[in-house]
């Protein structure tokens, strides 16, 4: 079999741990290559003797480029987001897509952490300018207290979860979420949570973090009309994806004062345009798409990826979990999946 990982440059992953997954493939009886292509064209002429995928970004894997690909069985994702695999297609041609759902669900917990206190407590503004030379002793905007102010998740699932512990268990924030997917044993569990409407997240929410996957029903959700219905003095999070949020409209609600504070770990456009009015805006902190970035979600993922699929083809056998096309499941007879 043969195994081409098809966007080796994306970022998220560095040539030594691609090398330590080759390793784990050749020693399956995997031949294995790397290559960074961009377009469907290049994908569909460096892939047509592909028997796995190996996707370390977010490339087009489209119905066109699976359908144009014979060979083409396992599609593995070196994260959770599948947003730019087409998973109904996917599942019509017999392929399977694993993607690595939690394995870094702490580490975006610590990251909205990060940007919820910094935006607070001005740490960002203060260190630019005192870089510049300035003296901003207890000048710009007045922290509030974080124990006194409800946060509201878009989405509760693991990454959320720890979050609410941070600060529910360690501030005794007051917290709230909106997701209409969750199950009743979650709820009973997180009974402090108050689960309520999208529209009265927005209007009770001092902290809005954002933890969903983008579909159709997601993305642009937070726009003008959103930003509108928030809080002046409140504060978005989003360490998801970019397009949930309009950024344009993200703009227009700092600037006109709709909201007080944004914290972006991915962007709508990555990376960001430099004429990004956010780049200006000292009430904001950008990352670059590294909410992943630890040591110990680092160490789960190369031991995934070095996993799934070698062991769906030795063993014959997938964790359910990691199937990110269930509808597939009930087609594949050769594979068990536990």
């Amino acid at each position: 079999m043969k195994a081409i990982v098809i966007d080796k440059n994306y970022g998220s992953v560095k040539p030594e741990e691609l090398e330590i997954v080759g390793k784990a493939y050749t020693d399956s009886g995997i031949e294995f290559e790397s290559f960074h292509l961009t377009s469907e064209e290049e994908i569909i002429n460096y892939c047509q003797k592909a028997d796995i995928i190996l996707a370390t970004g977010n490339p087009p894997l489209t119905n066109k480029v699976m359908s144009a690909l014979p060979h083409l069985r396992f599609i593995q994702r070196f994260g959770a987001g599948v947003n730019s695999i087409d998973l109904d297609a996917a599942s019509a041609l017999n392929k399977i897509v694993l993607n690595l759902p939690g394995f870094c669900a702490k580490e975006l917990a610590d990251l909205a952490t990060a940007m919820i206190m910094g935006l607070i407590r001005n740490t960002v503004y203060y260190d630019r300018e005192i870089r510049k030379g300035n003296w901003p002793k207890c000048q710009y905007l007045l922290p509030g207290d974080v124990r006194e102010m409800t946060l509201g998740f878009f989405g509760f699932g693991q990454a959320a979860r720890h979050l609410h512990d941070i600060f529910h268990g360690g501030f005794g924030t007051h917290t709230i979420a909106c997701d209409p997917y969750i199950s009743n044993s979650i709820k009973e569990k997180y009974s402090d949570v108050r689960f309520v409407s999208f529209d009265e997240l927005l209007k009770q929410s001092d902290i809005i973090s954002i933890h969903v996957v983008l579909t159709s029903e997601t993305k642009h959700i937070f726009n003008k009309e959103a930003f509108r219905k928030m809080k002046n003095s409140s504060m978005i999070i989003n360490t998801s994806r970019g397009p949930v949020i309009n950024q344009e409209d993200l703009a227009w609600a700092l600037a006109k004062g709709e909201i007080r504070y944004a914290g972006l770990d991915t962007e709508e456009v990555e990376p960001i345009e430099a004429n990004d009015p956010l780049l200006k805006m000292d009430n904001v902190i950008l990352n670059p798409h590294s909410g992943s970035y630890g040591a110990g979600s680092k160490k789960t993922q190369i031991e995934l990826v070095c996993q799934l699929v070698p062991q769906a083809i030795t063993e014959h056998k997938i964790p359910l979990k990691n199937v990110a096309n269930k509808n597939v499941i009930k087609k594949i007879t050769d594979i068990s999946f536990f």
